[in-house]
């Protein structure tokens, strides 16, 4: 235990002695009243100095535990603590949603949200990110463990996506109205840029961008990171790299990697022989998981499946625990006090 202010406890101290000292070291003198005279003979009394050795003693166990009261008053304003450093280690996983954002995927981004969302509760603590990609890839949502911000990137998500579907490819809008604001949609500017020149759905940037979101990556390897991707793999226009080179980049950092691509009845944008060759450059060259079909499925395959990974070190952090210790002193106090009341009615001659 220790003294947060120990400074008050010193001068807590000089002021009780001062007080001790001026108060009832010395004998004041009589000078008020009127002496009675011929006291030397009750003085000899025995019933005289049986009550003066009472008085006394009592009137120095006074002086003794004011004094005390003094002190416990000044260490209870210094704050009597115990101080105690603990190290937390902090475990969990980075996930990156990677979705493409094409206009012929808005119905599978949708329905692929709403499962997310769902499987959000089942991982908590661990961090998560979004990144979309049409001819760029830009992180929409760095990696996070503020869950009431996920959801909120989600929200702006999901009514965007309803209007492309609503609107079809060739009418999609500019801007959105939510309330009285404008709101820019999503398919216009970073991820869109340079789109007449380069195409879209540029699914091998698209991977590389969302792999390389990941905070140190080159530094941390044994950090536990994934990557849940979605996109029909419907290429149209030149990429960077190739979604088989952004796979061997994924097994190069150990990422473990879940894709995820729709049917030609949910998309026909795709075609059994791009689904094909999406599934073999993720199962191949990255070692991951691929899934196609039903969304709910996939969604409790991959909860499970982030289960069964490890949770890696984020961080060790140290923290000072501070516990206030004033119980034995305030009883201490309360015990002096209540005693100096009894003593108070005895004190009387």
């Amino acid at each position: 235990m220790e003294l947060m202010y120990p400074f008050v406890t010193i001068i807590g101290l000089i002021i009780g002695i001062s007080i001790f000292l001026i108060n009832f070291s010395k004998h004041r003198k009589y000078t008020k009243g009127k002496k009675v005279a011929n006291t030397k003979y009750i003085k000899e009394t025995e019933y005289y100095k049986t009550k003066m050795r009472k008085y006394k003693i009592l009137s120095n166990l006074v002086k003794i535990l004011s004094l005390a009261n003094i002190v416990i008053a000044s260490i209870l304003i210094s704050r009597p603590i115990t101080v105690e450093t603990k190290s937390e280690d902090r475990k969990n996983r980075d996930i990156l949603l990677g979705l493409d954002i094409s206009t012929s995927q808005s119905q599978v981004n949708l329905e692929l949200i709403e499962s997310f969302k769902k499987i959000i509760p089942s991982i908590k603590g661990d961090r998560i990110g979004i990144v979309i990609y049409n001819t760029a890839p830009m992180v929409y949502c760095p990696l996070t463990d503020d869950y009431e911000y996920i959801y909120k990137c989600f929200e702006t998500l999901e009514p965007q996506l309803k209007i492309s579907i609503a609107s079809g490819e060739d009418n999609l809008p500019l801007t959105y109205k939510q309330g009285d604001e404008e709101i820019p949609m999503i398919w216009y500017g970073g991820v869109g840029a340079d789109s007449n020149v380069r195409g879209s759905s540029l699914v091998g940037d698209g991977l590389a961008g969302t792999l390389y979101a990941f905070p140190d990556l080159k530094t941390d390897s044994e950090r536990t990171r994934i990557i849940i991707f979605s996109t029909d793999n419907d290429v149209q226009g030149t990429e960077t790299i190739t979604l088989p080179e952004a796979c061997e980049l994924c097994k190069q950092y150990k990422i473990n990697i879940y894709a995820y691509c729709p049917t030609v009845e949910m998309n026909s944008h795709t075609s059994d022989e791009k689904i094909e060759n999406y599934r073999m450059a993720i199962e191949q060259n990255a070692k991951g998981k691929f899934y196609t079909g039903n969304l709910t499925q996939m969604a409790q395959n991959i909860v499970n499946e982030i289960k069964e990974t490890k949770k890696s070190l984020l961080r060790t952090t140290k923290k000072i625990y501070i516990t206030d210790h004033p119980e034995i002193f305030l009883i201490s106090a309360v015990i002096i006090f209540s005693t100096l009341i009894i003593i108070e009615k005895r004190i009387k001659l």
